[in-house]
């Protein structure tokens, strides 16, 4: 039987489908590609055997790209979607940013491209459980990668972009600006002078981890809520951000510059995202997590695992290595809570994450977050047990009415 994974690329102009024909050719032996011009075929080759991926223009006669990728989202869950466009539509790209992993830009280099898919493919075998992969199928319609967010990067692409663009593009949209604002303000920035719009922030605290602000709130805000009396969305916003902040403190005290602890902060910030897609697609299924876990005193992830067959961290590493995210804060997503397991020993954002989630346990924002443990073992491998006391001491996260914000 073949084994080879599966992709079917749909282009309805035939000189782009013969240059991904001819670029892609070198990979025949790991790929079995399929190349189509429209979306009827498209449509017509997965009856006949589904494919892993698809990879669809987005603007094509007849049946568009988004029409395309809710047929295949509907009938064909599982199959990795992606969207390689340069459709400057953005009503149309509007309608597809929740039916789509990733979207890519043309022109794309093919070297991106075959490193975008190789990935994926990686990304999936290392997902030890396919539980976490049948209920990222059954979630339907995911969280999409927020528009303001490829706003920041398509321009901090260009050469003519400047800080005020960046700080224009984020005020366009006032829950987000709201958001950002207040959190430059907040006390564990510790900031020497108030930020009052989106351009001083940016100046202020770095584009890097701007971006990672305006990430996790588009993901936050499309959620809508919990439907738990005890546990609820501003919990996992005030915990995630706290997480953020103390491994930002972490890698700081560790040397790391500005731009190192940019990428431990998202790490940090985003290091739940597997608690936020469960409990709001599957409140029942969580709020037996939540009983579970009270009732028998296990770990989060334990309660998670005997209830819904796979854990947040393995639900939220694979989500955020389809969306594109940087390796680092993929396997901090999917290792918060097994340091051990992420193969050369050495500090890292999975080890800074595990950190400030662990002593963050100690005073939690909610009783689910107390069962996080320090992996003191790992630690003493790694040379950093003297430095847990300061660690202890030191962690101070002031996050007063941030949940405020959902």
């Amino acid at each position: 039987m073949d084994e080879r994974k599966r992709i079917l690329f749909v282009e309805d102009d035939p000189i782009l489908l013969e240059l991904l024909e001819a670029t892609l050719a070198d990979m025949a032996s790991e790929w079995d590609m399929g190349f189509v011009s429209n979306a009827e075929a498209a449509l017509e080759a997965f009856a006949v055997r589904p494919y892993d991926i698809v990879v669809a223009d987005l603007w094509m006669p007849g049946m568009d790209g988004a029409q395309l990728l809710q047929k295949i989202l509907v009938r064909y869950p599982a199959t990795v979607r992606f969207v390689l466009s340069g459709c400057d539509d953005r009503k149309l790209a509007a309608s597809v940013v929740d039916r789509a992993h990733q979207f890519l830009s043309k022109p794309c280099d093919p070297a991106f491209l075959k490193s975008v898919l190789r990935r994926t493919f990686v990304l999936g075998s290392e997902v030890h459980s396919n539980h976490a992969k049948e209920l990222v199928a059954r979630i339907g319609r995911l969280p999409s990668v927020p528009d303001i967010y490829h706003q920041i990067n398509r321009l901090m692409g260009s050469e003519r972009a400047t800080l005020d663009d960046l700080g224009a593009a984020i005020g366009k949209d006032m829950a987000m600006t709201a958001m950002i604002l207040k959190l430059a303000n907040s006390a564990f920035f510790s900031l020497r002078q108030t930020v009052s719009t989106p351009g001083e922030a940016v100046s202020i605290l770095g584009i890097d981890l701007l971006k990672s602000l305006v990430l996790a709130h588009g993901l936050f805000s499309q959620a809508g809520g919990f439907r738990f009396p005890t546990f609820s969305l501003a919990h996992l916003w005030r915990h995630s951000v706290a997480v953020a902040a103390g491994t930002k403190q972490i890698a700081e005290s560790q040397g790391l510059g500005r731009s190192a602890a940019a990428e431990y902060f998202t790490a940090g910030l985003l290091h739940d995202v597997g608690i936020l897609v469960l409990a709001s697609r599957f409140p029942d299924e969580y709020a037996k997590v939540i009983e579970t876990s009270r009732r028998t005193g296990t770990d989060l992830e334990t309660a998670e695992f005997h209830v819904l067959g796979s854990t947040h961290g393995e639900v939220g590493g694979y989500l955020l290595g389809l969306w594109g995210l940087p390796p680092a804060v993929v396997q901090a997503a999917s290792l918060h809570h097994q340091p051990s397991r992420q193969g050369e020993a050495v500090f890292s954002p999975t080890v800074a994450v595990h950190i400030a989630d662990a002593l963050l346990s100690q005073d939690p924002e909610h009783e689910i977050f107390s069962t996080a443990t320090l992996d003191e073992r790992y630690l003493a491998t790694l040379g950093l047990t003297s430095r847990i006391p300061a660690w202890r001491a030191n962690l101070s996260i002031d996050l007063a009415g941030m949940g405020e914000l959902f």
